[in-house]
């Protein structure tokens, strides 16, 4: 899930809640905020890591290596790097989907920021600590699974692919929801932070999806992949400069700022959006949200061989952060559905093949140090 400060249903709403989701991050929560029922005072999370052994083992190394694998000392890990750990990978992740419902979701009425942390490489370090409903305290307190969290994080993606965070937020917006998002820095619009719900990382599974999903979102987002509208970050509530800003761009118009006739999500939005996107702009129009999750849901089924998930048809910029989180962890396609091209759409760009590898391998050597 990308949070940005523009979406295109109704754009005035949107712009509220975007500055509603920066001051969360700035601010103090909402005081009146309901209790939820989370259980007290036991581990946050299933997933952990099994006894570290010495920091730094016989060889010199931080890592002590299982077989098959190699150390990489930039990284301090070992990990596979001649392909043998794709279909071991793929087969730990068979099933998994993010479609976005929960039947045993239990939500607040707002999301709560816990702690913020400022991001250096690999490094978390100066947790803020924001004021918290008691109910929460756990969750907030809980910096094992904060720093595991982070600690998967950085060993799935390399560091030169995430050199754009500057913070890391762990929050919580109750049970099932939002599991893990990505915003523009409010400090640099050029910058993003990684948000991740503490309450909903039980499922490993999930949380691999998700942090594969919202690394997505900086490949296509960042980098050089948008010219960012620096104005119409710091006015987000001037709507005239919105529609011109959109009106004036020749490729795709995310929100960010202008898409790169070079970028991923361009090529994307060619390939598979063009001729449907006047479609689905009409359904952003619709203000009751009854009637515009309505009109949405029958567009996807509509057009649902041409998506993964029904997630995906929540914009061109989900629909290509969910095609490139299955081009990770699946097997490639023959390409038989729209929905299968989206995958087959990342093989043409060798340097995002090289990187898929490289996540697969790093991902792999991590989930098997897992209990």
């Amino acid at each position: 899930m990308k949070k940005t400060p523009w979406q295109l249903k109704v754009i005035i709403m949107t712009l509220a809640a975007a500055t509603l989701a920066c001051s969360t991050v700035l601010g103090s929560p909402d005081d009146d905020m309901p209790e939820p029922s989370f259980p007290e005072s036991e581990p946050r999370t299933s997933i952990q890591p099994e006894e570290d052994p010495d920091l730094f083992n016989a060889e010199g190394q931080m890592e002590a290596c299982l077989e098959g694998e190699s150390y990489h000392p930039g990284e301090g890990l070992c990990y596979r790097n001649d392909g043998s750990a794709t279909p071991h990978f793929i087969a730990l992740m068979e099933g998994v989907i993010e479609s976005g419902g929960d039947d045993n979701e239990e939500l607040l009425d707002n999301e709560v920021v816990l702690v913020t942390y400022t991001i250096d490489g690999d490094d978390i370090y100066s947790p803020d600590y924001f004021d918290v409903s008691s109910d929460l305290e756990s969750f907030q307190d809980d910096s094992q699974t904060q720093e595991f969290i982070w600690d998967y994080y950085t060993g799935m993606i390399p560091a030169e692919s995430r050199s754009l965070l500057t913070n890391y937020i762990i929050m919580t917006d109750g049970l099932g929801g939002t599991l893990a998002a990505v915003e523009q820095s409010p400090e640099d619009p050029v910058l993003w932070m990684l948000s991740v719900d503490i309450a909903d990382t039980d499922d490993l599974q999930e949380l691999t999806f998700t942090l594969i999903h919202e690394y997505g979102h900086l490949l296509t987002l960042g980098g050089g992949q948008v010219d960012i509208d620096e104005y119409l970050y710091y006015n987000p509530d001037d709507e005239d400069a919105y529609s011109d800003a959109e009106d004036s761009c020749s490729t795709y118009f995310p929100g960010e700022g202008c898409a790169k006739r070079s970028a991923y999500l361009y090529e994307f939005y060619l390939e598979f959006w063009e001729e449907i996107f006047d479609e689905w702009s009409e359904i952003q129009y619709i203000e009751d949200d009854d009637q515009y999750y309505d009109a949405l849901d029958d567009f996807y089924f509509d057009y649902e061989d041409e998506f993964l998930t029904d997630y995906a048809v929540t914009n061109p910029e989900e629909d290509i952060a969910e095609s490139w989180a299955f081009f990770i962890i699946s097997s490639k396609p023959a390409g038989n559905t729209i929905a299968e091209d989206k995958i087959l759409f990342f093989y043409q760009f060798p340097e995002l093949v090289a990187l898929r590898e490289e996540i697969i391998a790093r991902t792999y050597s991590r989930l098997i140090r897992i209990q």
